[in-house]
């Protein structure tokens, strides 16, 4: 069990100063002045604690007396010369007499009994109660989500929070004819929630969230459920009077600059269009350079096929001049003539002259006649070329005479040793060259 001096240090620390808590609990004073003016009887505060709501009665003429557990509170209020008593409230109820107080009231008291003596609670506080008298109970509000989740339990001698809907139908279960639920002290939550005028894009979402976190997060720290024993219209009123509307006020600053705002998505709009229309030809652009890309890849295509087409015919071409010179390679004349193509190589190395050419060609040709002899089957193949040609016979016997030439073949030298097997061009030449020779002998 909590010593009472601990319970003072926790009160003062978290529930707040004397002047804050009678500011607070003045609200209920015009409730409390009607039915003191019209029942006339004292009033019991249950639980006075540090007695503010005795001094606000006793400010107002109105007599009350109050009772706590607490010897800390009970010294504490005798000393300020309030009426306290240390009492249990259940034992001090039930010895009152009936229709003793004209209001019975307890400040953060009834979330300390559980809710079978509350329910006791309410009986005793309906039968002590004068007929045209009423119950003030104020308890914290566990509709506000950081006050039933967390504040509740600050204090260690709290059972559970109760709503508003269960402490006031547990007021009608135990007779009171008209029961008030009062929502209290919500400005001490600094309440600056505003909801952003409808006019402003987004608005109508954000009002919901705004709107969700007040009617939770801000709901009112605490409520009073005002109890009258007898129905009572003027009473009822008073009470109603106190129950404030919690809609939340449309932002004045929002207001003031809707025209601005207004202004700036027109901008915001034309920048976006603007940009919009820069893509647009982006995009054109963009299209253009494919299409001519394309057209780039396709020429270059074609003119790689034309390129290839040009190799593949060249290179049929070579094979083609590749397959001539080897049948060149491989032909007969090629073999044949190849004593003169090596003599003639002979001579381009050495270097010589025209006029040095054939001295040297009759040696080669005399070295090849020698050659030839020695060769019967090469010997006959050079004899049958010589017959078939014999312009190339004539030349040869004019380099290197008739006998040189003799011998390398049969044929050939019956057609050299007969004149008479000349052409008629050829035997009018011999007798020429035959005449010349005799006129210049000695």
């Amino acid at each position: 069990m909590l010593s009472d001096d601990f319970y003072r240090a926790l009160e003062d620390r978290f529930r707040g100063s004397r002047d804050t808590i009678k500011a607070r609990q003045s609200v209920y004073l015009p409730v409390v002045e009607a039915l003191h003016a019209k029942v006339g009887k004292k009033a019991l505060d249950v639980g006075c604690g540090r007695g503010e709501w005795l001094e606000l009665l006793n400010e107002r003429g109105v007599p009350a007396e109050g009772i706590d557990l607490n010897e800390e509170f009970v010294d504490a209020g005798r000393a300020a010369g309030l009426t306290v008593r240390k009492a249990d409230a259940m034992q001090f109820l039930a010895a009152q007499p009936e229709n003793t107080y004209s209001l019975l009231s307890a400040f953060h008291v009834v979330e300390h009994l559980g809710f079978d003596n509350l329910l006791a609670f309410l009986k005793e506080a309906y039968r002590v109660v004068d007929e045209g008298g009423a119950i003030l109970l104020e308890t914290p509000n566990p509709a506000n989500l950081v006050v039933g989740a967390c504040n509740f339990y600050i204090d260690p001698t709290h059972e559970r929070p109760i709503p508003s809907v269960l402490l006031s139908f547990a007021a009608e279960y135990s007779g009171f004819e008209s029961v008030v639920v009062v929502p209290v002290n919500r400005g001490a939550l600094q309440r600056d929630l505003e909801l952003m005028p409808a006019e402003l894009a987004g608005a109508t979402i954000i009002n919901k969230v705004v709107s969700t976190i007040d009617d939770n997060l801000m709901q009112a720290p605490d409520y009073a459920v005002i109890a009258f024993k007898r129905r009572d219209s003027g009473l009822e009123q008073a009470a109603q009077a106190l129950v404030t509307g919690s809609s939340l006020a449309v932002s004045k600053s929002e207001e003031g600059s809707m025209e601005l705002l207004n202004l700036t998505v027109v901008e915001a709009q034309a920048e976006m269009r603007r940009w919009q229309e820069r893509a647009y030809q982006a995009e054109i652009q963009i299209r253009e350079l494919e299409l001519r890309l394309s057209e780039a890849e396709r020429r270059a295509e074609a003119e790689r096929f034309k390129i290839e087409q040009r190799a593949a015919t060249a290179e049929m071409e070579i094979l083609r001049l590749q397959d001539h010179i080897n049948a060149m390679y491989r032909s007969r004349s090629w073999r044949l003539s190849a004593p003169i193509r090596i003599g003639g190589e002979a001579l381009r190395k050495v270097g010589l002259s025209p006029s040095g050419v054939k001295p040297r060609v009759k040696l080669v040709l005399l070295h090849a006649a020698a050659y030839v002899r020695c060769r019967p089957v090469l010997k006959a193949r050079i004899s049958a070329v010589l017959t078939k040609f014999p312009a190339l016979r004539s030349r040869l016997v004019s380099v290197i005479g008739a006998d040189a030439l003799r011998g390398v073949g049969a044929g050939v030298d019956d057609e050299i040793d007969s004149i008479d097997r000349l052409t008629a061009r050829g035997r009018k030449i011999h007798s020429d060259l035959t005449g010349a020779k005799d006129r210049n002998s000695p």
